[in-house]
């Protein structure tokens, strides 16, 4: 079809109830929506009521920049300046979670779009468009007066979403409730964004618009929608459910004559299906490894969440399944990576399984030692993180090294942890113990010599706390032999 003067109309949207809506460029200006009436419906009233339209710019709705003939039809120009996508287009990408989200927006802009002097709305999948600002997605309108119909036959072509929102008073032409319409047109919106789908016996134009003036053209079921199936018994959404039908009455005055019912439906049920709400649920119902399942299916849907891996984590270590809760501090340290109390739980859980694994072949390597060690060495360069003691990162990556065989660099690891805390006799003896393999792998003198040296400031360490009464004095006889040990060994 060829456009107005000036406009290359581009790509083909669709067909709603109110002409067919193209993307388009005008010349020198850049993206334009550009929307085709048929001649038929733009009488005086369609003409006066889209000049009124063009008199001021109404909140949420895109402007209008241009309007007249192209030929035998008449065009209504429109002007966005952000990245946009149609309602229809933006829900093809969404779980029915967050489409739940978008028509609560919806809800919410809905009072200003009544200010304006379109009535009904026309709400629909075509008719409203999804703008990007600043990374965020907003509803707007694109205004057009309403058509006048005849004939349901006038109907033909318009695309499915566009005709189950229309309601079915219009297509019989018994009664014109302007707020009613649209607020039929607002429960289907919900539908549509369940995930219902039509019916499948409507296959024809005349099976759709007959379907719909019946109210048979969406079913509204769990049953029949994307919501997925151990979610269906929950209260929130079967209340929702009720609230959709009652929006969706094929009789206007049984309809409600607000948005607000339905926004608090669309909210409870969003909030009720959080998968950190449902898991914790069942753990208060000592269902662990079915809340498992759940925070499973939220990261598979909804992505990373820091406060869904950090439950995810606490379930597993409840249940003793420490490598999948590793795995899930894993993702909660990557999307927080500068939490010391975090690293440090991690690091901490992962110290713990290391020492549980057999000892190591000469010939191995060993991955979750380095990953350990890796966590060691960042949390050793950042401030302390109670209650930590200062030296504990030093003896946990002097293990590592030990059950490598590493005795110099585990040496290292400890001479460190001794410096940090003198009156630690563990840290103490456990240097000592690595400078007495080191002597024995090395049969030198000068080693044993070192050891015993070691073992004589023990003594004295020993000796000093026990006059200060920092060490019960049968601790301190422990300990000496523990010391004197060394040297026999």
């Amino acid at each position: 079809m060829n456009g107005p003067d000036g406009i290359q109309l581009d790509q083909f949207i669709g067909v709603t109830d109110r002409g067919s809506l193209w993307c388009a460029t005008r010349q020198y200006k850049g993206k334009r929506i550009v929307r085709i009436v048929d001649p038929r419906f733009c009488d005086r009233r369609f003409r006066q009521s889209l000049n009124d339209l063009c008199k001021k710019q109404h909140p949420r709705m895109i402007p209008i920049v241009g309007e007249g003939w192209a030929g035998v039809h008449f065009y209504i120009e429109y002007r966005i300046n952000s990245r946009w996508e149609s309602l229809e287009a933006y829900f093809k990408q969404l779980h029915w979670r967050t489409r739940l989200a978008v028509v609560t927006q919806i809800c919410d802009v809905l009072p200003q779009w009544n200010n304006s002097p379109i009535h009904p709305l026309g709400l629909n999948g075509r008719n409203i468009i999804m703008v990007n600002d600043v990374g965020h997605w907003f509803p707007w309108l694109l205004p057009c007066p309403p058509a006048k119909y005849s004939s349901p036959c006038y109907l033909f072509g318009a695309d499915s979403p566009a005709i189950s929102a229309i309601a079915p008073e219009v297509i019989r032409d018994v009664c014109f409730n302007d707020r009613a319409q649209d607020n039929y047109a607002l429960g289907t919106l919900a539908i549509h964004g369940l995930g219902c789908k039509e019916s499948r016996q409507a296959i024809t134009d005349e099976d759709r618009i007959e379907a719909q003036a019946r109210g048979a053209l969406l079913n509204c079921e769990l049953k029949s929608s994307e919501v997925e199936g151990f979610l269906h018994s929950i209260e929130p959404l079967k209340h929702l459910i009720q609230v959709v039908q009652h929006y969706t009455q094929i009789s206007p005055v049984a309809r409600p004559s607000e948005s607000t019912e339905l926004k608090i439906a669309c909210t409870n049920a969003f909030t009720a299906t959080d998968p950190v709400a449902l898991a914790l649920d069942l753990v208060r119902h000592s269902n662990s490894r079915e809340a498992l399942k759940v925070l499973q299916w939220g990261f598979k849907i909804f992505g990373e969440n820091l406060e869904s891996r950090l439950l995810a984590a606490d379930i597993c270590e409840k249940i003793e399944e420490l490598p999948q809760a590793l795995e899930h501090l894993n993702h909660a340290v990557s999307l927080v990576p500068r939490d010391l109390n975090l690293r440090w739980r991690r690091c901490n859980l992962r110290w713990f399984l290391y020492q549980k694994l057999p000892p190591l072949n000469s010939n191995k390597t060993d991955p979750q030692g380095e990953l350990l060690i890796k966590d060691l060495n960042v949390l050793k360069n950042m401030p302390s993180i109670k209650p930590i003691e200062p030296n504990l990162l030093y003896i946990m990556a002097a293990s590592v090294y030990r059950r490598r065989r590493d005795l110099d660099r585990a040496a290292k690891e400890l001479y460190d942890a001794v410096d940090l805390e003198p009156a630690d006799m563990n840290a103490l003896f456990l240097y000592g113990e690595c400078l007495r393999d080191i002597g024995n792998r090395n049969q030198d003198i000068a080693d044993r010599n070192v050891v015993a040296q070691l073992v004589l400031e023990a003594h004295r360490r020993i000796d000093r706390m026990a006059l200060n009464e920092m060490m019960e004095k049968m601790e301190a006889k422990k300990w000496r032999e523990k010391f004197n040990a060394l040297l026999k060994s």
